[in-house]
């Protein structure tokens, strides 16, 4: 793999799936990759496989439903690190299968993880990144941020929200040096998504979502969106007036 542009990286969510591919491709290319989850277990068989094929990486085991120890986790690996290159905001929780989807109990990891945790994840170490004049901040959104869904409150939501501050933040700090990238994906095959029942069209592994991101982010962009055309569709979709779209959505529901 090439040599990556970035010295440091964060991870959250590293311990399986999406996450994990990035980590392992990141450290593939040289960069010292600090990786965040929940299960210490599965980030230290990570920092094993990492090791193993000739790249660094520490374990860092965080819950990034605790916004502030986030924060505090973010700003103290960032100095110790000499500075993050790369922040990946990409730790995610689907909803409660046993609830409602329009309970409260479906909602609140979400809203805690999802936005909230990802929300300190990006903005911990960004004054730090801000003094430095150089850094780059990743959230990864979803397809489904486009629009409502039906039951989908509990993913759409937070996702949207994390679009939209991932766009307010690169109003505010690529003047500064600090360049902002919102990744909106498709379904991938994880294990958050394996025990779901409804279709998951152009699923895409893990593996290959993350070639497809790392590719792309040496230039920055502002969106990585896939994949096509199951993104060309969602965006139709939520442009439609809402009486039609409403109509639609109850009837594919």
């Amino acid at each position: 793999m090439p040599r990556s542009r970035y010295r440091t990286a964060l991870v959250t969510g590293a311990s399986s799936g999406l996450g994990r591919e990035l980590a392992l491709g990141l450290a593939a290319g040289g960069v010292r990759v600090f990786a965040c989850a929940r299960r210490a277990a599965l980030l230290d068989e990570l920092v094993a496989a990492i090791g193993a094929a000739g790249g660094t990486a520490e374990a860092c085991p965080l819950d990034v439903a605790d916004g502030e120890r986030t924060a505090a986790t973010l700003r103290r690996i960032d100095e110790r690190s000499g500075g993050l290159d790369l922040v990946v905001a990409n730790a995610a929780v689907g909803a409660p299968r046993d609830v409602a989807p329009y309970a409260w109990e479906a909602v609140r990891a979400a809203l805690h993880v999802n936005l909230c945790g990802a929300a300190a994840t990006l903005t911990g170490a960004l004054p730090a990144m801000v003094a430095r004049g150089r850094g780059h901040l990743v959230g990864i959104s979803s397809l489904a941020s486009f629009g409502a869904l039906p039951a989908a409150a509990a993913y759409s939501a937070p996702k949207a929200g994390l679009s939209m501050l991932l766009a307010c933040l690169r109003l505010d700090v690529v003047p500064l040096g600090i360049d902002v990238t919102t990744v909106h994906a498709g379904f991938l095959a994880t294990p958050m998504t394996a025990r779901s029942t409804h279709r998951m069209p152009q699923r895409w592994s893990a593996a290959h979502a993350a070639r497809h991101v790392l590719a792309r982010l040496p230039r920055a962009p502002a969106e990585i969106t896939f994949p096509e055309p199951l993104a060309s569709a969602t965006r139709w979709l939520a442009r439609l007036p809402r009486p039609v779209r409403e109509r639609l959505l109850r009837r594919l529901g």
